[in-house]
């Protein structure tokens, strides 16, 4: 059993630093991805090999954990799960099932349950009546030893594993709860496809999945060809603040289809197998829409 990686819940977003001190605290954060933003500081950047992780209270986590089976025999795990040592962490167990002479990568899950450091050392392992807890900086010097031939066999290698990774144990906080905006355009598939110059309205609804009230909201535009959204009703998100957990908000916005520039229109030609006179904007040129949003200033 190794240490694979750190990813990323799906509803975990970009953590934004926080400045009282200004109205406008969101002004001069980059987009970098997801939809949403959390203002919460976070500190500093780290610049050391080691990467330093921030969870939040009630918020699910992933962890991804590779397991080899060297042995010539189906071997059936009872429970495997997140060992932790800070008492501040419910850990999830799971079942796993190795065939003979085989890797796979799991994932292991758990929610952060007081504000504090975390510490995960390994897992809690549950197979043939046994419960052993699995270190993994001793698996690292297996694997480095077997790297350097001073062990004889490396049991992920000879499952057909990848390469070695190196993967350290970031250095884990946890934060006090945040609100969590869950956003989705109602009706349809999500996806809004406009013709040159088509008008149409959509409604995006927000919904605080989270345990405290949203107070502050701000919506802004990122990204190309801005000026297609002609409006957005700013005054309808600022009503229904504070949005308390389980609430609901949906805010009107309308989109008008920007004239398609000529690289374009030639790169939605050369893809259009019908030969139709239907071009798509490329990937890249459309609006980003950003809402920054905040509970309570913690102090």
């Amino acid at each position: 059993m190794e240490l694979h990686s750190f990813p990323l819940h799906p509803s975990q977003m970009d953590i934004v630093k926080r400045n009282p001190t200004r109205e406008d605290w969101w002004a001069g954060s980059a987009p970098s991805g997801p939809f949403i933003y959390t203002p919460f500081s976070k500190g500093e950047p780290n610049h050391s090999s080691k990467q330093d992780l921030v969870w939040v209270v009630g918020e699910p986590v992933q962890v991804l954990v590779e397991l080899a089976n060297p042995c010539g025999f189906d071997l059936m795990v009872d429970s495997i799960y997140l060992s932790v040592h800070s008492e501040n962490f419910d850990a999830f167990p799971i079942r796993a099932n190795l065939p003979p002479n085989s890797s796979k990568v799991i994932t292991l899950s758990g929610i952060p349950t007081k504000v504090g450091p975390v510490s995960i050392p390994g897992c809690i392992v549950h197979c043939f009546g046994v419960i052993t807890e699995h270190f993994f900086k001793d698996v690292d010097n297996l694997l480095l030893g077997a790297a350097q031939g001073l062990v004889l066999s490396d049991p992920f290698r000879c499952c057909g594993s990848a390469k070695l990774k190196n993967i350290s144990v970031p250095s884990i906080s946890v934060v006090p709860s945040l609100p969590l905006l869950v956003s989705h355009v109602v009706g349809g598939d999500g996806a809004v496809i406009l013709y040159e110059g088509e008008i149409r309205d959509v409604w995006i609804s927000l919904a605080n999945a989270g345990t405290v009230p949203v107070e502050q909201a701000h919506i802004s535009l990122s990204g190309k060809n801005q000026d297609s959204v002609t409006s957005i009703a700013y005054e309808t998100l600022k009503s229904a603040l504070p949005l308390k957990p389980g609430a609901e908000v949906i805010i009107p916005v309308t989109l008008k289809a920007w004239q398609l520039g000529l690289v374009d229109s030639d790169a939605a030609a050369s893809k259009n197998i019908s030969g139709s006179a239907g071009r798509q904007a490329k990937d890249g040129s459309s609006p980003m829409l950003l809402i920054h949003y905040a509970g309570n200033y913690l102090t």
